[in-house]
Order: structure tokens, then C-alpha cells, then sequence
């Protein structure tokens, strides 16, 4: 649900005029905005922060509200508004961060196509056993069937650049002539992925993955998509 956001000269709970700790608080004694720049990056650290920890601790994304998150993070409502227009929007952004160590592939040296893999699985399946990461994937995974909009968000801004990076390796493989011409590259990158994100999440939630299970996993796959 969109709520509306405060009124340019709304205080927030706990303001005091000409003394606000809050970095980006609305006004100021005498009505008017500080001057200097208006957002502050530890501010919108602290709020990202906060929406991971509320997620990561068991509140449902339907019971999350912005005002919960601004207690959390230490700043007024219209901090958080003036940052970010509704909740779903919040949400993705503080997911996203959880997925940003992911570097590309350096496809520049001589190792083989199932290093790379291995290499990009071992990288996946550490950031998902990460308590944080893997608690908040769950809490919007729960989502799901009553937000399917908030999972739609979530693929385009956490999973799809994580997956693009898995199709430069199989292309690359394809190009060096290490799997077959014909592969279909986006059936590849399920067929590599699914199994680590079902192995972590259906069959032994907060287990890491063996590292045997991985290199297994890429071997067997390989004896199908492998240049024969």
C-alpha cells in the first residue's frame, strides 16, 4: 500500500526544535530547511539497515510499516519518505545491498569454464547461508502469493544482475568451444542455480552447501552440455 508522505513541514515523533539529531529532519526553529545538503548517507544506511534487520527478525513484509523502520534507524518518517516514495520500494533497495559482493567474472585468464562455475556457485550459495541474506530471501519468498509485485522487484534488482554474470560464463564457454553451440543459456542458468537455491532453502534451510554437492553438480551437468 502507497501512503502519502508527510507534509514538507511535518515534525517527526521526538523533534526539537533548533537541536534535531535527525541529519535530514524537515525544518528547523524557525520553520525554514538547514541549509547544506539534504540526504545523508549514514541516514540512509541506518534505514536500509533497519529494513533488513526488522525482515531478518521475523516481520512479515505485510506487517512492516515505515514508521516502524524510522524508529529503528534512528530518524523521523520524513526522512525515510523523502527517500523513498512507499514501502516496496524501501524493501528492494535494502535487498539489493545484500547482493551487491558479487564481482564479474574475470573471463580474461585460462581457467576452464567449470571453475568458473564452480567459482560463481561457491560465491551464490556463501551469500545465501549468510544469516541476514538467507532470513530476508525467506521473509520474501513468504511473501510471495499475497505481494507478487515485491518478488517481481526483487528479481529485477537482486537476482537478474547475479544471473547475467552466470550467462557471460556459459556464453564464454559456448564462444570457447567448451559447451555445446546449441545450449540454451537460460535453461543453463537454471539448471546450475536451482539446485543450490532449493538444496539451501527446501531440503536443509541454514546448512551451507557442501562443497562436494557443488562440484558434483557442475561435473554431472557438464557431461550433458559439455562440446561433444
Amino acid at each position: 500500500m502507497i501512503h502519502d508522505g508527510p507534509r514538507p513541514d511535518e515534525r517527526h515523533p521526538g523533534h526539537v526544535d533548533g537541536a534535531c539529531g535527525d541529519p535530514a529532519c524537515a525544518g528547523t526553529r524557525d520553520g525554514r530547511r538547514r541549509p547544506g545538503r539534504p540526504r545523508s548517507e549514514a541516514a540512509e544506511r541506518a534505514i536500509l539497515e533497519a529494513v533488513l534487520g526488522l525482515l531478518s527478525e521475523g516481520v512479515p513484509y505485510g506487517s512492516l510499516s515505515m514508521e516502524q523502520v524510522a524508529t529503528r534507524a534512528g530518524v523521523g518518517k520524513a526522512t525515510v519518505y523523502r527517500r523513498w516514495p512507499n514501502k516496496e520500494s524501501l524493501v528492494v533497495d535494502a535487498m539489493a545491498t545484500l547482493w551487491q559482493e558479487c564481482p564479474p567474472p574475470d573471463l580474461s585468464d585460462d581457467r576452464s569454464t567449470r571453475d568458473r562455475i564452480v567459482e560463481y556457485l561457491d560465491t551464490m550459495a556463501e551469500i545465501m547461508h549468510e544469516d541476514t541474506a538467507g532470513l530476508v530471501y525467506a521473509s520474501v519468498m513468504a511473501a510471495a502469493q499475497l505481494h507478487p509485485e515485491l518478488v517481481q522487484m526483487y528479481q529485477q534488482v537482486a537476482i537478474e544482475p547475479r544471473r547475467e554474470l552466470l550467462r557471460m560464463i556459459l556464453r564464454h564457454g559456448i564462444a570457447a568451444g567448451e559447451l555445446r553451440a546449441d545450449l540454451d543459456v537460460e535453461l543453463g542458468v537454471r539448471m546450475f542455480a536451482g539446485p543450490i537455491v532449493h538444496a539451501m532453502k527446501s531440503e536443509h534451510p541454514g546448512w551451507p552447501v557442501d562443497d562436494a554437492f557443488v562440484r558434483a553438480l557442475v561435473d554431472t551437468l557438464l557431461e550433458g552440455i559439455g562440446a561433444r
